[in-house]
């Protein structure tokens, strides 16, 4: 499959100032230390044509700044970044042609005008022939619901109406990658819905590859097909959603439900507890202990009503990840 991005040892630093603090210092609050901050350090991966690609990382790991490279907005201090065979410093008008950009942070629409007045400034700007136009105008907003949203004020819309406004004025012209940054905050879960069914949707018609920073597990869940974390600049995964949650190795999630009140200090013996209620418990364990004698015993004992073993839940699975990294 196509390679769209590329991106090859890239690095990216800032210089930064410090206020200098105590009380032996003069005036400390106006004197400054300066330091640099590697934001980008070394980050190399690829993203195939058609994915959905989730960018994962802490506040401050480099996500909105690698993100602002790969279309041009900033330049690398090293390494190379090519996407849809461009590199985005270089050709950034170009590019520009060719992707779509939504930031939660930002809006894209006239504020005092109907959004349809924003597609229509849209259509003119990427040069969209008439019946292409009303054809593309018809598909996103019978997609989205917006009938009657897109006829009225940006000012008079909810957030969830606005960011739906916003993806369809950055999409109208089809480009072949569409970068989303943490673009669902604050969204209601409807609107939050239908724009995922979107994403899929234009995937599946368009072969459209999107590249999504977000801080949201259910999304991941939902969207992810490629998974990048970065820490501190550097990537520190590079997978699928699956080949994440098999990170720890072998661990399985075993869940226990008693028919009685329970003493969670009696089963740590069997692996680590992640959850306990007053007759409910889920251990952390290793799958092949799930064949030793002792955790046979305790699941066909009288007290346990049933029982459930399952893969480590993703939201487990990051904070796990997480901490693991600021060890």
């Amino acid at each position: 499959m196509e390679e769209i991005i590329k991106v090859n040892k890239l690095s990216k630093s800032f210089k930064s100032y410090q206020s200098l603090q105590g009380k032996k210092i003069f005036l400390a609050s106006l004197r400054r230390r300066p330091y640099t901050k590697k934001a980008l350090n070394e980050m190399s991966f690829k993203v195939k044509k058609g994915e959905i690609v989730m960018l994962l990382g802490e506040n401050g790991s480099g996500k909105s700044t690698l993100i602002k490279t790969l279309v041009g907005i900033l330049h690398p201090d090293s390494g190379e970044a090519e996407v849809m065979g461009m590199t985005p410093w270089k050709n950034r008008i170009k590019l520009a042609w060719k992707y779509g950009m939504i930031s939660g942070a930002h809006n894209q629409m006239f504020w005092n005008l109907p959004a349809i007045d924003t597609f229509e400034y849209v259509k003119g700007l990427y040069e969209i022939p008439e019946k292409e136009y009303q054809k593309r105008l018809r598909y996103f907003v019978k997609l989205l619901n917006l009938e009657e949203v897109c006829k009225r004020q940006v000012r008079t819309l909810s957030l969830g109406e606005r960011m739906k406004c916003n993806f369809v004025s950055a999409v109208l012209h089809l480009p072949e990658i569409v970068f989303m940054d943490e673009a669902t905050i604050g969204m209601d879960l409807s609107s939050v819905i239908n724009l995922r069914k979107a994403l899929l949707d234009m995937q599946k018609n368009y072969n459209t590859t999107f590249f999504i920073t977000t801080h949201i597990v259910d999304e991941i869940k939902a969207l992810a097909e490629h998974v990048i974390i970065i820490d501190r600049g550097t990537v520190v995964f590079d997978g699928t959603k699956s080949a994440l949650q098999k990170f720890f190795g072998k661990k399985k999630q075993l869940e226990i439900h008693f028919g009685k009140k329970i003493d969670k200090e009696r089963y740590k013996k069997h692996g680590k507890v992640v959850e306990a209620g007053e007759n409910y418990l889920k251990l952390e364990i290793n799958a092949e202990r799930l064949k030793e004698r002792g955790i046979i015993t305790l699941l066909n004992s009288e007290d346990v009503l049933d029982y459930n073993v399952s893969e480590p839940d993703l939201v487990y699975v990051l904070s796990r990840f997480y901490g693991r990294k600021k060890v």
